[in-house]
């Protein structure tokens, strides 16, 4: 069983003992335009997965993060870039924590790291925090920026306000509960949750899980990639999609957006 669900099943079981919940998780970092703030979401992670040897065995956990380390991610243009990889070894001998940046080791180049391997949605929290919940990524701000990204490349910045989130959130969810991963969840924490009603385990996974889904990228329509309109992909409009076979008039700004939003919606 993956690490990270055997954990969420131990802090299932601690939630059914009502002796403690599952923690709010440490979140990455991200620079935009300057400015450093938390990332709701974590790119990295479809890199990792499985990855032989990562995290060390020395490396530092807590119930604040599971995953184990903290990347530091920058908007540089229409850029995701990857800076550095953060994790805490414990030494047994001097009984200290040390921070490095596994990086280097895990790309095998130096920084940054262009993020090619990620599309989906980067949440970042600008606003005060309105509503906590000790679990995950589950509490929400009076404002976010949302960043839709193909490949690494930004697609299109989105501004929310929290009920607006809370409406994309509940729609993200909902497609989340129609996955076999939802299920297998379901399927385990009924295995492991004891008493827990189908309720308390569906409001439990919404917050757990909350990172995966609001960043999962929804395609409508594999053929609507093959319909773009031609001139959809000039870099001034941040997304180099491959040419259409088809020869289709330039299209304008306006038509582009709609294309864009068909074939990936937030």
């Amino acid at each position: 069983m993956h690490l990270v669900m055997r954990m969420l099943l131990a802090g299932l079981l601690l939630v059914v003992a009502g002796t403690a919940g599952a923690t709010a998780q440490v979140p990455d970092r991200i620079v935009i335009e300057g400015r450093d703030y938390a990332l709701d979401t974590n790119p990295l992670e479809g890199q990792l997965r499985d990855r032989p040897g990562f995290p060390p065995e020395n490396v530092s956990r807590s119930t604040a993060n599971w995953r184990g380390y903290v990347a530091h991610w920058a908007i540089d243009g229409d850029r995701l870039l990857l800076r550095r990889v953060e994790v805490r070894l414990y030494d047994r001998q001097t009984e200290q924590e040390s921070a490095i940046d596994l990086l280097p080791e895990l790309f095998l180049s130096g920084a940054p790291v262009a993020a090619t391997w990620y599309s989906g949605a980067l949440i970042v929290p600008d606003g005060r925090l309105v509503d906590y919940v000790h679990m995950g990524y589950g509490s929400t701000h009076a404002h976010y920026r949302v960043y839709r990204i193909a490949r690494g490349r930004v697609l299109e910045a989105l501004s929310m306000g929290a009920e607006q989130f809370r409406v994309w959130r509940e729609r993200k969810f909902q497609a989340f509960r129609q996955t076999a991963q939802y299920r297998e969840a379901v399927a385990a924490a009924r295995k492991q949750g004891g008493s827990m009603s189908a309720e308390e385990i569906d409001g439990f996974l919404r917050g757990f899980h909350a990172e995966e889904y609001l960043g999962r990228q929804e395609l409508t329509s594999v053929n609507a990639y093959r319909e773009r309109p031609r001139r959809c992909a000039r870099p001034d409009q941040r997304l180099a999609w491959r040419d259409s076979a088809a020869s289709i008039t330039a299209a304008s700004p306006a038509t582009c957006t709609a294309w864009r939003a068909r074939v990936m919606p937030v």
